[in-house]
């Protein structure tokens, strides 16, 4: 009975009957809960600022090459035993956590595309040439929208790869908001249609060898996601040859699959997947088109819903 009239007291009253240490305790979650709000505005600024003055600098591609670079960093200082924090929660996991860098510098050059000299899917010139306050706070936008869409999702724990459900949703907003060319490639897709054997041969060639490579790796080592990094920082020499393919969605699916379930065809199948989706949604809804949709983060959130989903 005693109890069941404590439900009826005032907030004030209740107290009363707590004992000194619940009353420290709430105390003391009280004020981390406050400094985690205040971090957490802090974080947002920060993310404004520095994303606007990267993307300026370097914008998508090369900040993303950057991603690979640091990634691949840490893995190395693991292994020697050297120790990864600053590296792992300053560098890889905010200044250059890609659901932010690259989410400011996509939204920063489809606007850009509809002001200046450049076309909104061009992701790996710098807008340093713009001169263009406007182009420098939408890419801040971006960065800042991007991450609380990453923490969102993180939150309330969706069973998929975050950050690339962030930049697949950064990227469709900037198609709506400032595409002024095709919104798909019919040409491409006519392509498609009446490929020859020896294309389809080709990548799936492609495909097999880099999700072998992984997959196996993986499976020895248990670095899951030590492709997505090496893939990441090789797209350096698509710089000067766009035909250089991406394959950090292939790589990375292909490391889930292992994590998730340990076996290497079923790793293997997926990374094929994984390449095939990006391919596919690239040609058809990326290559030629007004703004930027990233194919690998498609990839990427398709193979790791399924994985994380059903495994």
């Amino acid at each position: 009975m005693k109890r069941r009239k404590l439900a009826y007291l005032t907030i004030k009253q209740y107290v009363k009957h707590l004992s000194r240490e619940d009353v420290h305790f709430i105390k003391k979650l009280c004020h981390i809960v406050n400094t985690r709000t205040n971090q957490s505005h802090k974080t947002v600024l920060l993310y404004g600022r520095h994303t606007s003055i990267t993307l300026f600098n370097q914008n998508g591609s090369q900040t993303f090459i950057c991603t690979g670079f640091v990634g691949l960093l840490v893995i190395i200082f693991n292994h020697c035993g050297i120790d990864t924090t600053f590296l792992n929660e300053v560098i890889s996991n905010n200044l250059f956590l890609p659901c932010i860098i690259f989410n400011a510098a996509g939204l920063a050059t489809a606007y850009a595309g509809t002001k200046h000299d450049i076309r909104g899917v061009e992701t790996s010139r710098s807008l340093a040439f713009t001169n263009d306050p406007y182009v420098l706070l939408v890419g801040a936008l971006g960065g800042v929208l991007g991450y609380l869409i990453f923490d969102f999702e993180n939150y309330f724990g969706f069973p998929v790869d975050t950050g690339a459900v962030s930049v697949i949703l950064v990227g469709v907003l900037g198609r709506l908001l400032f595409n002024k060319e095709n919104t798909y490639n019919k040409k491409n897709l006519d392509f498609l249609k009446s490929a020859s054997v020896s294309f389809w041969l080709f990548q799936l060639l492609i495909g097999l060898a880099v999700s072998t490579v992984m997959a196996y790796f993986a499976k020895e080592t248990g670095l899951y996601t030590i492709g997505f990094s090496i893939s990441a920082l090789s797209l350096i020499f698509a710089l000067n040859d766009s035909a250089f393919p991406a394959t950090h969605h292939t790589t990375l699916v292909a490391g889930y699959a292992i994590a998730q379930i340990g076996n290497i065809l079923i790793a293997i199948a997926f990374g094929v997947i994984a390449h095939f989706v990006g391919l596919l949604f690239g040609m058809v809804f990326n290559t030629d088109c007004g703004t930027h949709v990233d194919p690998p983060a498609v990839a990427i959130a398709i193979g790791s819903l399924i994985l994380f989903t059903l495994f």
